[in-house]
């Protein structure tokens, strides 16, 4: 849909600058322009401009919040509020709450993850530092698995999706970290302050990783060879029939399309999340006794764990099996509804930025035809 917009921009500054090629062109000379027609040539991009800024901040509670942080917090918090877990009042104000502190309530009826209200008023209880928690961390995460994956795959020659996998492992500190991060009330320490030990969080997430590795790579490549399979063309139109009519051509691909979306979306729901889950409960069984989940979160996750917040070992971590175990029927619902919930978040705010773009292209056009004396 922003392909769409950015199209209708572009033919937009074409058309005027055609026009003002045009005007000088029936006039014999070339006159300077006048300063409406200045002030109209630079409008759509100051528009176009400011109104990207705007959209700035919703765009990554969006797109990194919404589709990051709620699912990590839906992944850990246990139904069954422990005795140790300390509720935050959700009606705190911005800046009202110190980093690291928050106001003791009586613990909520229902998870708080199962509503993305509750959700996003826990996360808003430290204003903007809360909502866009671990943002650094993970930027610099992913900016360096990049790097590395490139270096790794140059050098070495292997396939990238395996450079980025060996990229990813060397690097599971940092991911480690952000889950941490996440999880827990801001603090006023670095992010890297919060990074472990690399042999005690490799012996934890080397196996989920290579899992959830596995799964992302199979959720893409399995779909696209069955599209191969089944004569599905990667390219819309690309082996069509030049001869055949254009309603048989679309039912061609919609059939086709179907199982293959139908596969995607299924290797994604039983194989993706559930990966993702076992690495991200893993990596929160790394959480230092000393941290507290904004969350209510069973370290011991239902008696599997000793951790050394209850007396327990110092190097304590959850297995996959155990990962996967723990999180009950309840919690994969929960965790289903919020991922449709925060799929229709991100639907509706395509629509409102399709929208805001193709009012503004209207007015701008609308001021162009009165500027031109309605010609």
């Amino acid at each position: 849909m922003l392909h769409h917009i950015a199209a209708v921009g572009g033919s937009l500054a074409k058309r005027y600058i055609e026009d003002g090629l045009e005007a000088n062109d029936s006039s014999g000379s070339n006159p300077p322009a006048s300063n409406d027609e200045a002030v109209l040539a630079g409008l759509p991009f100051v528009i176009y401009f400011i109104t990207g800024l705007l959209f700035i901040y919703p765009a990554i509670g969006v797109f990194y919040t919404a589709h990051n942080v709620f699912p990590t917090l839906a992944m850990i918090e246990d139904p069954n509020p422990p005795p140790e877990y300390t509720p935050i009042s959700l009606d705190a104000q911005e800046g009202s709450v110190p980093s690291g502190e928050f106001e003791v309530v009586e613990a909520n009826e229902k998870p708080i993850t199962s509503s993305l209200r509750a959700t996003h008023r826990l996360l808003w209880v430290w204003g903007r530092e809360g909502y866009f928690r671990g943002l650094v961390c993970a930027l610099i995460t992913v900016f360096s698995t990049v790097i590395l994956a490139a270096f790794i795959t140059v050098y070495t020659f292997l396939p990238h999706f395996v450079g980025s996998f060996i990229a990813t492992v060397l690097l599971t500190q940092l991911s480690t970290a952000w889950v941490h991060i996440v999880i827990t009330p801001p603090s006023a320490r670095p992010w890297y302050s919060r990074v472990l030990p690399f042999r005690y969080v490799f012996q934890a997430t080397a196996l989920p990783l290579l899992v959830h590795w596995a799964t992302s790579v199979v959720a893409v490549e399995l779909p696209r060879l069955l599209a191969v399979m089944i004569g599905l063309p990667l390219r819309l139109f690309e082996e069509a029939d030049d001869n055949m009519d254009m309603d048989l051509r679309l039912s061609s691909l919609l059939l086709k399309g179907i199982p293959v979306a139908a596969l995607a979306l299924l290797l994604y729901l039983f194989a993706v999340i559930p990966a993702q889950v076992i690495l991200r409960r893993v990596q929160a069984s790394l959480l230092p006794p000393t941290e507290d989940a904004i969350v209510p979160f069973d370290r011991s996750f239902k008696g599997k764990l000793d951790p050394a917040v209850l007396g327990g070992g110092s190097e304590t971590f959850l297995t996959m099996r155990d990962a996967l175990t723990t999180f009950g029927r309840e919690g994969w619902t929960r965790l289903v509804k919020m991922y449709l919930k925060v799929l229709g978040i991100t639907v509706a705010f395509y629509i409102v930025v399709a929208t805001t773009f193709a009012l503004e292209g209207g007015v701008i056009m609308t001021l162009n035809w009165l500027l031109s004396g309605g010609k």
